[in-house]
């Protein structure tokens, strides 16, 4: 009955979302897409995720399931001049509203409160079930080598239960996944940026999932001691 009931459980974890896992994000320079954006001699452009594929092909799973939409963001300095652009200052608009981007521990705590997460904490309790079942047959077979297979069972049963619920508990400690899935989006976060002559960097930004329309990004001119607001179209 044990086993059966392991199958079933692993059958429901596996149908759940994919965990979060990066991978490279290959981009295209800003000046070649269609919504490039020019201040001064800064060139910004924004490619939004908002299909399952295009998530899946950099996060390893569709971050709708947390409410989130990315959007790469894309910068070029063609200029000699330094320029800034701070996470703080870059907002989604939709509806005539407008939305900052989660910060990574938001961004995070979604991802571990989502079906993304509840992935991850299932494989980890399957894993202790599977432990617990492991340490019955072994202990059935010691304890039929030793004339009392029942016995030998339940020992063995204890021993791979409480290995398995450990080595589950700490690794699925909410914290624990919260700070992996914080790794896991750091590693593409644009962040508060500082660009210098000829730099091409591009870096996410995540937003709740709305319908914008317009990205707006406000640019610090370092060079010339002044900041302008840059909207870039995302329809």
């Amino acid at each position: 009955m044990m086993p059966r009931r392991i199958a079933i459980m692993a059958f429901l974890v596996i149908g759940c979302a994919v965990p979060l896992r990066t991978s490279v994000a290959p981009f295209r320079p800003p000046e070649s897409m269609p919504n490039a954006t020019r201040a001064w001699d800064l060139i910004i452009a924004a490619d939004v995720l908002d299909t399952p594929e295009k998530s899946a092909r950099v996060f390893g799973t569709d971050l709708a399931a947390a409410d989130i939409l990315p959007v790469h963001l894309i910068v070029s300095n063609k200029g000699s001049q330094e320029f800034v652009i701070e996470a703080s200052q870059i907002f989604g608009i939709a509806g005539g509203e407008y939305y900052p981007a989660f910060n990574l521990s938001q961004a995070a705590q979604r991802v571990r409160e989502s079906s993304i997460g509840t992935t991850v904490a299932g494989q980890a309790v399957l894993g202790a079930l599977v432990a617990g079942a492991a340490g019955a047959a072994v202990g059935a077979g010691i304890g039929h080598a030793a004339g009392d297979a029942g016995r030998g069972a339940a020992a063995g049963a204890a021993i791979g239960a409480g290995s398995g619920a450990a080595g589950g508990a700490i690794a699925g400690a909410s914290d624990s996944y919260t700070h992996r899935f914080r790794h896991e989006l750091a590693v593409q976060d644009f962040g508060s940026r500082n660009l210098y002559a000829g730099d091409l960097y591009r870096g996410f930004i995540y937003f709740q999932r709305q319908p914008y329309t317009t990205l707006r990004v406000k640019v610090t001119n370092i060079s010339q001691r002044k900041s302008e607001v840059f909207e870039i179209p995302l329809k």
